[in-house]
């Protein structure tokens, strides 16, 4: 048996942006983002006669004559993907579990699409390169979403700590640092609003306006690229009070790329956490729904805390900063 886990993320700033040919078009893009103690893990053993796929958590239990199989049906196609995409032909069983809430926006499918890859490869044809890992890692998620898949989701579950992701011509120029915890949880708050997500189609709607000229959308793009840009300072001097603005001035570009972004719920969360004394607040992923993140100054935050859980939706989320990445046990 082999059991692999990878945590989730909070993207703080750039995404959409992480999607080719997005930053390409918006020189300069930059990502940041952060692995959070929240993690998709699986076990895999060898099968007899079939392929099976279990997740007790969501009552699934299906079993297939194929990779292909799986495929086809929307509830198993991402491990339909990696077992053909790693070219496993021997029946396996595998079993999924996560802490991550469905449709969070926290990257809960690309960690398990990590965690999944990590504990299949053993059992495959194909070795997976470093330095080809995160492409993989895409296309493996992309044939099951649709739609284009970007690259920043991948690094956290990788490697833990903190990313910058920096896009240049022809190549992404990563920059890992631990980060410290205890730092963090003094300043950051994790909140759930309760609607689920779809990132998607969320993405899909901006990547589309994008490519077809809208004025409007190439503006709140680049809006988005200066607050990552000025994010990606403030991170590297670990400056939580201008982490917070940039996190704030992200927000205000990223709610007018399309209507699909921003909801009732992440207005009315991030409008209470700034009440009760929050630098800033976004929606993580692409919204529409999911988690919401704040920065506080740290004589603020308890106060935050409580404000948000006191109202009549969603819950606090305990989301303690990750250090380490994917684990692998045999």
């Amino acid at each position: 048996m082999i059991e692999a886990s990878a945590p989730a993320r909070i993207d703080l700033a750039g995404g959409t942006l992480d999607l080719w040919p997005l930053h390409v078009l918006h020189p300069g893009s930059v990502t940041v983002n952060l692995a959070i103690g929240l993690r998709a893990s699986c076990r895999v053993r060898e099968a007899g006669q079939r392929f099976q796929v279990r997740s007790p958590a969501r009552g699934l239990d299906q079993t297939a004559g194929s990779p292909r199989e799986f495929l086809a049906e929307p509830s198993t196609a991402l491990v339909g993907s990696i077992l053909e995409a790693l070219g496993v032909a021997g029946p396996v069983e595998i079993e999924l579990a996560s802490e991550v809430p469905f449709g969070s926006g926290l990257g809960g499918s690309s960690a398990l699409t990590v965690a999944l890859s990590a504990a299949l490869e053993p059992f495959g044809s194909r070795v997976v390169e470093d330095g080809e890992r995160v492409e993989f890692l895409r296309d493996v998620e992309t044939r099951v979403l649709g739609k284009p898949a970007g690259v920043q989701d991948y690094y956290p579950p990788l490697g833990g700590g903190l990313h910058r992701l920096f896009f240049e011509a022809g190549r992404t120029r990563v920059d890992r640092r631990a980060a410290d915890p205890a730092a963090w949880d003094r300043h950051l708050t994790l909140f759930d609003t309760g609607a689920a997500h779809s990132s998607g189609m969320n993405n899909w709607e901006i990547f589309r306006r994008r490519l077809e000229g809208d004025p409007e959308v190439a503006t709140n793009l680049e809006a988005v690229r200066r607050a990552a840009e000025r994010m990606s300072a403030a991170v590297e001097r670990l400056q939580f009070e201008e982490i917070g603005f940039s996190l704030r001035q992200e927000w205000e570009a990223r709610r007018k790329l399309a209507p699909v972004v921003s909801s009732p719920a992440i207005e009315r969360s991030i409008d209470a956490a700034l009440a009760a004394g929050a630098w800033g607040g976004k929606a993580c992923g692409a919204g529409g729904g999911g988690c919401i993140v704040i920065l506080s100054p740290p004589e603020r935050t308890f106060a935050v805390r409580g404000t948000l859980s006191r109202l009549t939706f969603g819950r606090v989320l305990a989301a303690p900063v990750e250090t380490a990445g994917v684990r692998v046990r045999h």
